[in-house]
């Protein structure tokens, strides 16, 4: 598939690299300085497990004009990136796919404000990283020999059609793993309800993540707002929790959750995947919240151990860490 990676931040540049490394059609777009530092030097990614240093070259356009034609173009990029690129996408009648991968608790609905149905993809990338100085440092795996990363994808009405299954391949091509979601406006509901505790838990230690591990009260009220906010989601209509994994909330014993949460936020993987992160999603993160409230209203619930994790995080993007 001819594939344009459309933004040219974290996600997009490992998505790019890796399709890139093993041989797929891909260009990615970037603009102004970014495009201009990526034609001089090339895809520049530290492996946040190894430390390696990875460089590769990648085919590059600072805009999407209305008669490039692309197979697929997936949009990497935060929420409101996304729905500017709207516009800009449905002026070009010839791009077949368009897959959004990014953070979503209102639905799907916007994009149909600009483009058809038939169109559009959802999904996310289960992968994690920022910036560490002027390094890209991305985490695409929890051990050596492991497929490089997993993305989800889910139609919008949840089935799964022939274009579904050539994405997935392209994807398994550059050696990531590929889950096919039912119900992708529920996972992408489901995984506000983790990461918004987990970046309000770890602004509330001032970013210091085995601080977090260390305090036995502030893994308690984390595990809390993660249930609290499922709680909205079951009673909203959202009644599978997804991924499974965040059905540990509520069976984990609560004399067990600091020993499981502690080793999480130990990990060197919590430390790039969320640590590196959270800089960045402060504004985001706000915004989803305003939409998660709309929700929590609708259901008459309350959820105070979540609002007091979210009041820690600042509505203003803040300087990574150095």
């Amino acid at each position: 598939m001819k594939t344009l990676v459309y933004g040219a931040g974290p996600i997009g540049r490992w998505l790019a690299y890796r399709l890139e490394l093993t041989g797929q059609d891909v260009t990615l777009l970037a603009r102004n300085q970014t495009y201009h530092a990526l034609k001089e030097r090339g895809l520049e990614i530290v492996d946040g497990l190894t430390g390696e240093r990875l460089t590769a070259p990648v085919k590059l356009v600072d805009r999407l004009d209305p008669d490039d034609p692309y197979d697929l173009v997936v949009v990497p990029m935060q929420k409101a990136s996304r729905l500017a690129a709207c516009p800009i996408l449905a002026r070009n009648k010839h791009l077949k796919h368009i897959l959004f991968m990014g953070n979503d608790v209102s639905g799907f609905h916007h994009y149909l404000d600009h483009l058809p149905a038939d169109k559009v993809l959802l999904g996310f990338p289960g992968v994690g990283g920022g910036w560490e100085g002027i390094d890209l440092v991305i985490m695409d795996r929890e051990k050596p020999g492991g497929h490089h990363g997993e993305v989800y994808i889910g139609e919008l009405d949840g089935t799964i059609r022939a274009r579904t299954l050539q994405i997935k391949r392209l994807f398994e091509a550059a050696d990531v793993k590929v889950s096919l979601e039912k119900d992708i406006d529920g996972w992408l509901k489901y995984h506000f309800a983790f990461m918004a505790p987990t970046t309000g838990v770890i602004f509330m230690k001032g970013g210091d993540l085995r601080a977090v591990a260390n305090d036995v009260a502030a893994i308690h009220q984390y595990c809390r707002a993660c249930r609290e906010a499922g709680n909205v989601l079951r009673q909203v209509g959202y009644r599978r929790r997804q991924p499974g994994i965040f059905n540990l909330y509520y069976w984990l014993p609560r004399w067990l959750e600091p020993n499981v949460f502690s080793k999480l936020f130990n990990a060197r993987s919590a430390e790039v995947r969320f640590g590196l992160h959270a800089p960045a999603v402060g504004p985001e993160l706000r915004e989803m919240a305003d939409e998660f409230a709309v929700l929590k209203t609708a259901v008459g619930m309350e959820t105070p151990t979540l609002d007091a994790l979210l009041h820690h995080v600042p509505q203003t993007r803040v300087a990574a860490h150095r």
